[in-house]
């Protein structure tokens, strides 16, 4: 039994968006979008700060490559305010007849 695997992963690429670009995301199913910063960018993680309208407070999200890959958050960012860039994959439901 081999101790390491390959395997295939998703993974955002690091040169597309950066810290400092705006953001607005949504969670599937989720009716409000919210809008932030990017304060981290890895390969597999994005964290955003943005203000949490409920209690007036900054908040920390932390979006994985995993789940943007699988449709479960909609992300539009920008570097420059003048192109705007979007991500969504539509969630994948189950088979045939469902």
């Amino acid at each position: 039994m081999a101790l390491i695997i390959d395997a295939s992963y998703k993974a955002f690429d690091t040169a597309q968006i950066q810290r400092g670009d705006c953001v607005r995301i949504r969670r599937t199913g989720d009716t409000t979008a919210r809008n932030g910063f990017v304060t981290e960018v890895t390969p597999d993680k994005l964290r955003v700060l943005y203000c949490n309208t409920q209690n007036n407070a900054n908040s920390y999200l932390d979006i994985t490559a995993a789940d943007v890959a699988i449709g479960v958050w909609e992300v539009y960012w920008t570097s420059d305010f003048q192109t705007v860039n979007y991500e969504y994959n539509a969630p994948q439901t189950g088979g045939a007849g469902t």
